[in-house]
């Protein structure tokens, strides 16, 4: 009890992380308010599994794109400026799907969800850079499960409530939910009192030199270079199978967008429990949180090849629920090593590649098993995609054990 106690804690006292806290819970679930009915949207006008796939691989590919800009800009320019405006233009898009129905076709609302993509592409980078900025050392690893809960829960609740949303009132008004929360999460980032990064440090950055330098830091740091792995390869199975998830919902249990925001509901609900139950089975000794990641993500392959032969939409969404639960374990023990082990001046740099890697993965997976979902059933994908997970994180678990086994004592919460 007293580990969770925590939690409460730092939520109380540092007002900050509160505000931070506060606009990424809102800001999250605007989201989820926006990929469901539009999701909806593309398959309902194509009929094709690629095509709504590809809703996921073009709000994820500007981050790959982008990544040797993002990541300097982050390092370089004031973060809270960063996220301020990247949360005011994004709800300037997204109010402009308003006129998709009028224009017809799926290519403006592919633009739309991409050029948001772009903001985000910015955005993650900075605040992933900025979270050790707003809380203590000690604070770090609960910080990090309540960052990663916004997400889940917000996905839980933004895709339940916009797939119902969308089914029951319309797609444009959850449009304008979305925008209206990307505004109310810029208010708050603006009432952030602590800078968001060391200034000494960050002048001296050069544009041409992100990528490298990022990359000669992660070759250097074995440890930064498994967790980058690790992320990167668990979405080259998960993207591919939550890409599924519309074509899932409407061939398969014929649920339309409300089966769609159930699934990806579930999907949340598991990104928000997983960590807190993961986190206080290994408690704070950073050797059993990294060694964890590689059975988070078999945990993730397991629940995978029972959402494959599932009859029914329930005891689908429960098996995506217990599967995302290590999907959620496996992306925030992950960040928080990728942020204790990194110094702030190259933080931001390493964040830009990271989030690069993670969704180019996830866009290259949508899009290859949105391809081959024309032609193969979404059961036998969703079966091989779970069969791939269970080898990669069991692998991944055996390979790094040494790198985690050598962590000093010293270095111990």
């Amino acid at each position: 009890m007293a580990a969770y106690r925590a939690y409460w804690d730092l939520v109380r006292d540092n007002a900050d992380f509160r505000r931070l806290y506060l606009a990424r819970l809102i800001s999250f679930a605007g989201d989820w308010f926006l990929v469901i009915p539009l999701l909806g949207l593309v398959y309902e006008a194509s009929g094709s599994p690629l095509a709504a796939a590809a809703v996921l691989a073009a709000q994820a590919i500007p981050a790959l794109v982008l990544a040797p800009v993002t990541g300097v800009v982050a390092d370089r320019f004031d973060r809270k400026k960063i996220l301020v405006l990247t949360d005011v233009a994004r709800a300037a898009l997204v109010l402009s799907l308003l006129a998709a129905d009028a224009i017809g076709g799926i290519w403006f609302p592919l633009l739309i969800i991409a050029l948001e993509g772009v903001g985000a592409a910015f955005f993650y980078p900075a605040s992933g850079a900025a979270l050790p900025n707003v809380v203590d050392a000690d604070e770090l690893a609960p910080a990090n499960v309540l960052m990663s809960s916004a997400w889940g829960a917000m996905l839980a609740l933004g895709a339940g409530f916009g797939g119902l949303f969308a089914a029951l009132v319309s797609r444009e008004a959850a449009f304008v939910v979305n925008a209206a929360s990307f505004l109310v999460s810029a208010v708050l980032v603006v009432r952030i009192g602590r800078r968001l990064q060391e200034p000494a440090r960050s002048a001296a950055v050069r544009f041409v030199d992100s990528v490298r330098d990022a990359l000669r830091y992660a070759v250097g740091n074995s440890r930064v270079t498994a967790l980058l792995t690790s992320k990167a390869g668990h979405a080259l199975t998960s993207g591919g199978a939550v890409g599924l998830f519309a074509v899932f919902s409407f061939t398969v249990f014929d649920a339309g967008d409300l089966g769609t925001g159930l699934l990806f509901g579930a999907r949340g609900l598991g990104n928000l429990i997983g960590p807190f139950l993961a986190f206080g089975i290994v408690g704070s000794s950073n050797r059993r949180i990294y060694g964890s990641i590689g059975y988070a993500m078999a945990l993730w392959g397991v629940a995978y090849l029972v959402v494959g032969v599932s009859p029914g939409l329930v005891l689908a969404a429960l098996a995506i629920l217990i599967a995302h639960m290590g999907g959620g374990t496996q992306f925030t023990f992950s960040n928080y090593g990728l942020q204790e082990l990194t110094p702030d001046h190259m933080r931001g740099r390493v964040f830009a590649l990271d989030f690069g890697l993670d969704t180019l993965a996830i866009a290259v997976s949508a899009l290859v098993v949105g391809a081959l979902a024309e032609v193969v059933p979404v059961r036998i994908l969703l079966l091989g995609l779970g069969g791939i997970a269970i080898v990669f994180g069991l692998g991944w678990a055996r390979v790094t054990r040494p790198l985690w086994t050598e962590i000093e004592l010293g270095s111990e919460r």
